[in-house]
């Protein structure tokens, strides 16, 4: 896994916070308050619903590139589902709460490549 996922992991702060907080630092900017704000993605907006590495991603498109998220937002939720065969959260757990201890590292990895990739920043 990914040391900075670990690191933001092991500080507390949920999925939808370490996409916000890597996208941040590609941006080279720091926005503590927007981060902390994050939290409420977190866990499929704490119902199970949308997955919040999913959500949050597409708030960092509309940050990073304003003028081409709703593209980006797309092509990311589409190669999501086909990578994942789910968007939300308790599915993508498959109600198991320890599934997301393996899985959702993994998953924050892969749609950070998945972004970075889209916004042709270098990882």
């Amino acid at each position: 896994m990914n040391q900075d996922i670990m690191e933001l992991k092991m500080r507390g702060c949920c999925c939808s916070q370490i996409i916000m907080e890597l996208g941040l630092k590609n941006l080279e900017k720091k926005n503590p308050d927007l981060v902390a704000a994050m939290a409420g993605l977190c866990n499929g907006l704490w119902l199970g619903k949308t997955c919040g590495i999913l959500s949050a991603a597409i708030c960092l498109f509309y940050l990073a590139d304003p003028e081409h998220a709703g593209k980006y937002a797309g092509e990311l939720c589409e190669w999501f589902e086909e990578t994942f065969e789910h968007t939300d959260c308790d599915d993508l757990a498959n109600d198991n709460p320890l599934i997301k201890v393996e899985k959702c590292p993994m998953m924050i990895e892969a749609t950070f490549t998945k972004i970075s990739e889209l916004l042709d920043w270098d990882i």
